[in-house]
């Protein structure tokens, strides 16, 4: 009894087990059973392959396939703002009194417009004086050389007068190059946006007076990532969305920028836009939508193969003797 007890106790992992043994026994009996009364209708319960574990493992299958799969990532919004193709600031190149601006905020203007005048009286003053200085010494420089003619005078008066002749032309042409800075004409025809200077005022050398830009010619610059060098190229065709107005308008791409933002990862790019009937002012800004190569619509197999079901046609026709009709 005691060696029972002890052996009892030594292996508690047998005992533990034993109820293990006994449901096994059975469930096989349950199985056997279940075969017999069902009289042998020749199912195959090994090799049934709609088992709940084969069900599961094709579930987890499919399941890491398509977690496999990277999802498209949504391209980003290329953000743009139109701009004037040509845009300038006109600026005054004398100290003088400005005595005409035709042309104010909002107005437009042609190539070679009178956009500002100054008073240039005394500039004026200052051409004439030089202009008969020349004259005088012209005539002394005329008479000496006559007066040489005859060895009455000498050879080095000759060349003073001269040279002073020369000085003098020179002061003349200096000042009269200084009234063709009394007028500024416009450089293209355009636009004036912002009138600094204003008429009767002192305009100092150096000093804004009007900011233009071009009119009609406009453009967009557009900011896309800087993946999109390996198909963004120049004449690429663009819809630019104006979030003013909604409108859409079409462009192409003329020219990339210089450098990528190390830190956006982003590059510049402009391009011109097409001639459109809304709008179109410049400070607007939008979204432009492009079409990538891999999203362009492909050759439907019924198109590609329609030119080979044509020739297979005509002769079939040959080959009965028929006319193609």
């Amino acid at each position: 009894m005691n060696d029972e007890t002890g052996e009892t106790a030594s292996d508690p992992e047998k005992k533990s087990m034993t109820p293990w043994f006994w449901g096994g026994g059975i469930a096989l009996a349950a199985i056997v059973g279940l075969a017999f009364a069902n009289g042998g209708d020749g199912t195959d319960w090994s090799s049934n392959p709609a088992t709940p574990d084969a069900a599961n493992q094709s579930a987890a299958e499919t399941g890491n396939k398509i977690a496999d799969k990277p999802e498209a990532e949504p391209d980003p919004d290329v953000r743009g703002v139109i701009k004037p193709k040509q845009e300038s600031t006109i600026a005054s190149r004398m100290t003088a009194r400005i005595t005409s601006m035709p042309f104010g905020k909002g107005r437009s203007f042609r190539k070679g417009a009178l956009l500002a005048q100054f008073d240039c009286s005394a500039i004026r003053a200052e051409l004439k004086a030089a202009q008969a200085a020349s004259n005088a010494y012209n005539v002394t420089y005329q008479t000496n050389v006559e007066l040489d003619q005859y060895e009455a005078i000498g050879k080095n008066e000759v060349a003073v007068a001269k040279a002073n002749l020369g000085k003098a032309n020179a002061e003349a042409n200096a000042i009269k190059a200084n009234l063709s800075d009394c007028a500024v004409y416009a450089p293209f025809s355009g636009t004036v946006v912002e009138e600094i200077g204003h008429r009767g005022e002192i305009a100092a050398s150096g000093q804004p007076l009007l900011k233009i830009q071009s009119g009609g010619d406009l453009e967009v610059e557009l900011i896309v990532p800087s993946n999109w060098l390996t198909w963004l190229r120049p004449g690429a065709d663009f819809t630019f969305k104006i979030d003013e107005t909604g409108a859409d308008v079409t462009g192409q791409i003329t020219r990339l920028g210089a450098s990528v933002d190390p830190v956006s990862k982003t590059i510049r790019v402009t391009g011109s836009v097409d001639k459109t009937d809304s709008l179109i002012l410049p400070g607007m800004s939008g979204t432009g939508i492009f079409t990538k190569p891999s999203d362009a619509p492909a050759v439907t197999g019924a198109a590609e193969k329609s030119p080979v079901k044509t020739t297979v046609k005509s002769g079939a026709a040959k080959a009965d003797g028929r006319e193609p009709s």
